[in-house]
């Protein structure tokens, strides 16, 4: 069997390798380039500098051609695949690649499952790794395709940003709550919800405390310490702020990695999240 996830959900790269995790990249547009997500010929700094400074980036959904070249490759192994995509609440990526599974699959051998993990960036890469262990337990594909519908909404994401412009733009926040909380210097806990889209969990003012904010819900909420991730745009200092009250005050030293630039296209740089399994 093979597991299979797209870019969004936020790995390390070298998990990829180390885990033998299958990934086909979302892409970006960024003056008159397109580029794959996570991509080399893009990095993370000089990105979301070019969004400080102005730059509009857009994204591009995998389409069909995309998706059944990408499928096609994987069946030549002659194995089952199971993708874990990114969140139908937030793009139509996921429901592209279900369309072209249920295609492929009337004409191969083998079958092309895809699940919604109803979740973004390391929500959606806890759910991938949860996928290769019961692999590893010897699970069939589709009893690990009903386990991850089952505890998907109990990987959780929580995040805040610097700048409220970018959810505007993107259409994940009105522009006058937008003003409003620019104006109140208010920084929200958003999450994603059991629907797999983006919603308000709380209000803060000051970066600190929003800070201070999801280590408290983690504290909370965290219920399996196995796999715990922080997802940063371009403010490090502050990752391994939120890393070192997680290690010292829950003994488990949480994964940072970069956030894809697909995904910060729409949230910006300053982005700050946090991702566990709670009960």
């Amino acid at each position: 069997m093979i597991i299979s996830t797209d870019s969004t959900a936020n790995l390390p790269k070298e998990y990829y390798k180390k885990y033998d995790i299958r990934m086909i990249p979302m892409q970006i547009n960024l003056n008159d380039k397109t580029y794959d997500d996570l991509s080399e010929d893009l990095p993370p700094k000089e990105y979301y500098q070019q969004m400080r400074e102005g730059a509009v980036p857009t994204t591009a959904q995998i389409n069909d051609f995309r998706a059944k070249e990408y499928f096609e490759s994987l069946l030549k192994e002659n194995q089952d695949v199971l993708h874990i995509g990114f969140s139908s609440g937030l793009s139509a990526s996921t429901n592209t690649l279900m369309r072209v599974a249920e295609e492929l699959n009337k004409s191969h051998k083998n079958k092309v499952v895809v699940v919604d993990s109803l979740n973004a960036a390391s929500g959606e890469g806890l759910l991938v790794l949860k996928a290769r262990d019961l692999m590893l337990e010897g699970k069939t594909i589709d009893e690990i395709a009903a386990e991850i519908e089952k505890c998907r909404n109990s990987a959780c994401s929580y995040f805040t940003v610097e700048a409220l412009k970018y959810l505007v733009r993107g259409g994940r926040l009105s522009k006058v709550s937008g003003m409003l909380g620019t104006l109140l210097k208010i920084k929200p806990i958003l999450r994603v919800d059991e629907n797999g889209k983006l919603v308000a969990f709380k209000k803060v003012i000051s970066r600190k405390k929003s800070i201070d904010a999801l280590y408290k819900i983690c504290e909370e909420k965290i219920a399996d310490k196995k796999y715990l991730f922080i997802n940063h745009a371009e403010c490090k200092a502050d990752a391994e702020k939120l890393a070192e009250m997680i290690y010292y005050g829950l003994g488990v030293k949480p994964v940072i990695t970069d956030l894809t630039q697909v995904i910060g296209c729409h949230t910006g740089p300053g982005l700050l999240a946090v991702f566990f399994f709670a009960n």
